[in-house]
């Protein structure tokens, strides 16, 4: 649980370092294409492609160093026992990707297999209303909103544990994120007899318990 506790604050600062690099890198690149005109143009693209390398080679050493890749567990079965699906309608990603990635890493923290984070075709909902009444009334307005989605399997996982981690990160759950599980729990044989003789035996309790009461309230009233 202690490591589980150093991955937020972990990734939030490679997250904002990455976007720092990027923004840099841009401001690079804008400054390389405003350079003087005298300076050769394959002079110019040497010197930017090889500022960029060494700019992502540092950035991917600085992010693998803040937060270190974690492997999956190797599955055993190769059950689908759970998948949850992660929804946003902001334009910038960075909070959807941030808690996809948190929640794989809790995930193998569980030592549950994943089948890693899959990127769903992104949702656009269109509503046409009118502007407003009588002089607006032919003027029609249109609204669109696009949702992002992220989906994570689980696999070979039972169900305290996959409960376990639900809990988790409903516990740490982020805002603006919604989240969407879809279970998959495997009964044994025989478990719909289970549950018709645990109906019936409640039926007959229920029954027990109105006769019993009506007893009592026919010797109140002969008494």
């Amino acid at each position: 649980m202690s490591l589980l506790r150093t991955l937020v604050p972990r990734a939030t600062r490679a997250f904002s370092t990455h976007s720092r690099v990027l923004s840099a890198e841009a401001g690079k690149a804008a400054t390389a294409s405003s350079s003087p005109a005298n300076v050769p143009a394959e002079t110019r693209r040497t010197a930017s492609s090889s500022t960029s390398t060494s700019d992502v080679a540092t950035t991917s050493e600085h992010l693998e160093h803040l937060v270190p890749d974690v492997q999956s567990p190797p599955q055993t079965h190769g059950i689908h026992v759970a998948t949850i699906q992660l929804t946003s309608y902001r334009r910038k990603t960075f909070d959807l990707d941030f808690f996809a990635d948190f929640a794989m890493r809790a995930a193998h923290a569980f030592q549950i297999p994943t089948g890693g984070i899959a990127c769903l075709p992104v949702q656009t909902s269109l509503w046409t209303v009118p502007r407003g009444p009588f002089v607006h009334k032919k003027s029609m307005e249109n609204f669109w909103r696009r949702t992002h989605r992220r989906s994570i399997k689980i696999y070979d996982a039972s169900d305290a544990t996959v409960d376990r981690w639900l809990q988790f990160l409903r516990h740490h759950e982020m805002p603006g994120v919604a989240s969407k599980v879809q279970l998959f729990r495997r009964y044994p044989l025989g478990v719909g007899q289970q549950m018709q003789s645990a109906v019936e035996d409640r039926q007959t309790s229920e029954e027990a318990v109105r006769a019993m009461a009506d007893e009592i309230l026919s010797m109140q009233k002969a008494s």
